[in-house]
């Protein structure tokens, strides 16, 4: 089975990760020639302040 993570910042709303979600796994199904129910999908989101890029927090950016 399957198990995706996706790791970006929070700046996405409920609906897009959703739809984000759907179409990884239909992807992902596809790929591993699996059903749907097969595939987990975490998706971890970070608070600007915890993320880091060139050497400074995104919330400084």
């Amino acid at each position: 089975m399957p198990v995706i993570t996706i790791a970006g910042n929070d700046g996405i709303s409920v609906e897009k990760k959703r739809e984000m979600v759907k179409k990884v796994s239909e992807t992902v199904a596809d790929a591993y020639d699996l059903p749907i129910e097969a595939i987990t999908v975490l998706v971890q989101a970070y608070p600007k302040e915890s993320i880091g890029v060139a050497g400074e927090l995104l919330s400084d950016r």
